[in-house]
């Protein structure tokens, strides 16, 4: 019998090793799944660990779009590995067409930049990713 809550569905993953960065000095990192880079949600959407240690959420690392900051440098030749714990089994979104019948714009979603592709050219969009 489980006690305990109920578990998300959706596809389990581990992030690329990123160790081989790991320089005492860096605290920022860009972080990967498969080479592509992945945006978590929020750092409790994964479990981290530095050198065998779990890393508590916002106290040892945050997550800024697809970079990992941690707290304090890790050291030279220390290990890692992160799980992704919260994901959906959905495709992530690369473009979304909108507009009626006479007229479509594209949206072009490339991570973080935003534009619009018209028939005048590309329009910025400004956006705030929560």
């Amino acid at each position: 019998m489980y006690i305990g809550r109920q578990q998300l569905g959706g596809p389990i993953a581990k992030l690329d090793d990123i160790s081989s960065e790991f320089d005492g000095i860096k605290t920022t990192f860009n972080v990967s799944l498969g080479a592509t880079p992945y945006f978590a949600n929020n750092p409790f959407a994964l479990m981290v660990s530095i050198g065998g240690v779990i890393q508590e959420p916002v106290a040892a690392y945050t997550i800024v779009d697809n970079t990992i900051i941690f707290a304090a440098p890790p050291a030279v030749g220390t290990n890692f590995f992160a799980i992704v714990l919260a994901t959906n089994a959905m495709t992530p979104l690369k473009s979304l067409s909108i507009g009626t019948r006479n007229s479509t714009e594209k949206l072009d979603i490339h991570g973080a930049t935003f534009s619009i592709l018209s028939r005048t050219g590309k329009i910025p969009v400004a956006f705030n990713v929560a």
